[in-house]
């Protein structure tokens, strides 16, 4: 969680840091955004305002709050400064001193590190004077994260494009040094649902989203972790950085999870199926006049328990989703699975259930203590969970 000056210079590409001000703040960050006279041609501050919840800056002389200066006050308040997208003209100015600009002031008098994200035609990329005015920002720390190749507004198709936001993320929170005590070490994250077929166009599942075991994976990712993410079918992409195996039933969820087992933290959100259809019909199952199908059901493989009784030192924590006793059978489950942590939540609160954006939790530790976790974004919540199992792993 980190304070992110967010400056916007006047592209095509502006647009796509609304997107980018979202996932900040979806991370846990507290986002100021910064917008420049032309970028005001393409977006407007209210849309940034919307989501970062905090007043967007234009004017180098609208001071708002007599008692500071404000492109001096956003400048020191700031851990970093992104400047997404950033212009030919933009780099130009900075390079060469002139500051004419609130955001121009701001890095001007800023010293906190940088990342600029160029978008522009690819001509314009390539002009020597602009590689001249990176290079020389460059030589003084601002950090770049470089330009993809793909369609531009100009209609080429060629190196010019934004990075992506993911990409911008990652870099980011790489330049952040988040918490990074989990360089070197490896963990596993099961995420999202399963299928067992009935037949070629049916399927038994469940209402899973995969939001919660997403929002893990990305959180230990950004404290240096590898992570391996096993991700039933989902609408969701992969966290930056995150390596993602994609599975459908529980048998493949299974299988990949079995060639992980050395990773140093384990932690399964996947609400998998407890049972599969024991005769798969390899045809669509017809109706029948005055009968109905008999579909007969066994037990899939127990992923948790198999894991906590067959890995190689994880640290093993396994989800409880149930709608009734709650407390009750992930005590139980915390024992039967030879897990080091439970993470209850009654699923029959439809507003921290499956599929919400919202949950409230609590870690039942194998030590008996119990960490209570209030109703809040499965993203901020990620972020409680991984410290609490952190706090246990690392002391």
């Amino acid at each position: 969680m980190a304070n992110i000056v967010l400056g916007v210079t006047g592209g095509i590409a502006s647009y796509k840091a609304i997107d980018l001000t979202s996932k900040l703040i979806q991370s846990c960050h507290e986002v100021r955004v910064v917008l420049t006279d032309n970028t005001l041609e393409f977006v407007t501050p209210l849309a940034f305002q919307a989501i970062s919840r905090n007043h967007v800056y234009t004017n180098t002389f609208l001071e708002e709050n007599p008692s500071h200066i404000a492109h001096i006050n956003i400048g020191e308040w700031a851990d970093l400064i992104a400047v997404v997208p950033v212009t030919a003209n933009t780099i130009g100015k900075f390079a060469n001193g002139i500051y004419d600009n609130m955001l121009l002031n701001i890095l001007a008098a800023n010293t906190k590190p940088v990342l600029m994200a160029p978008a522009m035609n690819v001509h314009m990329l390539h002009q020597p004077s602009v590689q001249e005015n990176i290079d020389r920002l460059r030589s003084q720390g601002i950090e770049f994260i470089d330009s993809e190749t793909g369609f531009l507004a100009c209609g080429y198709n060629a190196k010019g494009r934004l990075a992506s936001v993911p990409d911008i993320m990652e870099k980011i929170n790489d330049m952040l040094n988040e918490n990074r005590e989990l360089e070197g070490k490896r963990v596993l994250v099961t995420a999202g649902p399963t299928r067992e077929r009935l037949d070629p166009i049916r399927y038994l599942s469940n209402f899973s989203s995969g939001k919660m075991g997403y929002s893990i994976a990305d959180s230990f990712k950004r404290r240096g972790a590898e992570v391996i993410l096993v991700s039933g079918p989902t609408n969701l992409p992969a966290p930056a950085g995150v390596t993602r195996i994609d599975v459908e039933s529980t048998a493949e969820m299974f299988e990949a999870v079995k060639a992980h087992l050395t990773a140093d933290i384990g932690i399964f959100t996947a609400a998998v199926s407890d049972f599969t259809v024991k005769d798969k019909s390899s045809q669509k199952i017809k109706k029948q006049a005055d009968k109905a199908p008999v579909i007969e059901l066994t037990e899939t493989q127990d992923i948790l328990k198999y894991a906590g009784h067959n890995s190689e030192g994880m640290y093993i924590v396994g989800f409880a989703a149930e709608t009734e006793n709650v407390e009750a059978y992930a005590e139980s489950k915390l024992k039967t699975k030879n897990a080091d942590a439970i993470i209850m939540n009654d699923v029959s609160d439809t507003s921290i259930g499956m599929n919400s954006d919202d949950n409230e939790v609590t870690i039942i530790f194998k030590d008996g203590s119990k960490v209570p976790l209030a109703k809040m974004a499965k993203t901020a919540l990620a972020e409680k969970i991984t410290d609490a199992v952190l706090d246990k792993v690392m002391h």
